[in-house]
């Protein structure tokens, strides 16, 4: 079991469905969606972690 040092959170994307969810990241990037099953509300498992835009100068 991981420790909370060990993982943190991030706005992902649902790659079937496009939904947009919060999610607790492990260090080997396991992705875990907060607030759902394991797996998105559509049913699948598969996420991409949306990074936030760089600031303009």
């Amino acid at each position: 079991m991981t420790n909370t040092a060990e993982r943190t959170r991030a706005a992902v994307r649902c790659t079937n469905c496009q939904v947009i969810l919060v999610a607790e990241v492990a260090q080997d990037g396991t992705v875990r969606p907060l607030g759902t099953s394991e797996d998105c509300v559509c049913g699948d498992g598969s996420f991409t972690q949306l990074e936030q835009p760089a600031p303009t100068p």
